[in-house]
């Protein structure tokens, strides 16, 4: 019995000190990044509220990465979608009207996908940049890839940088915990499209 008590000790112990690095590790893995190289297209997905996604495909514009922005996302609220609240969000932030293409009838993740690409398609583009946030860049990567699959379009995933989900003690904020249950639930999910 004293034996039984002791391992029990030792693997409560254990799990309390390491609980920390495992609960990192589980935010962390949602998070994917590719290396960077010019493209022919960045593709911003909807989806934050506070305009990041929007910023970062913006900092890459800056950069050189791609000539055009596709904003994608469908209807917001009354008579305005999603992809054209990212637009004026772009060019307050100097990206030209002209750079900025729009996909506003998607309402998930998958159609983000599906009706971006003969967008894509349309203009050329064998490559592009998916801007997401963190916690959504797996995710997002996968149902791409299984979109895209017979397109012949590169993905590269490049998360929000600067995001205002962080992975280091995300059990401990509201936002973040829903954030990451989310995200799991729909990788669940979309395991099985």
């Amino acid at each position: 019995m004293k034996k039984r008590i002791f391992r029990l000790v030792i693997v409560l112990l254990g799990l309390y000190f390491s609980h920390a690095f495992i609960l990192e590790g589980l935010a962390g893995w949602l998070v994917v990044q590719d290396k960077l190289e010019p493209v022919g297209l960045i593709l911003v997905l909807s989806g934050d509220a506070n305009g990041e996604r929007v910023a970062e495909g913006v900092n890459l514009y800056r950069q050189d990465y791609a000539k055009k922005i596709l904003m994608s996302g469908g209807p917001l609220a009354w008579q305005l979608t999603s992809a054209e609240w990212m637009k004026k969000q772009a060019m307050a932030l100097g990206v030209p009207a002209r750079d900025i293409l729009l996909e506003d009838k998607s309402g998930s993740t998958k159609e983000n996908a599906r009706f971006s690409l003969p967008i894509i398609k349309k203009h050329g583009v064998n490559s592009i940049i998916l801007v997401t946030s963190p916690y959504h860049s797996r995710r997002a990567q996968w149902v791409f890839q299984k979109v895209f699959a017979r397109s012949g379009v590169k993905i590269r995933s490049y998360p929000v940088q600067a995001s205002k989900f962080k992975i280091q003690r995300w059990w401990t904020r509201h936002e973040d915990i829903q954030l990451v249950v989310l995200e799991y639930l729909s990788l669940i999910f979309y395991l099985f499209l």
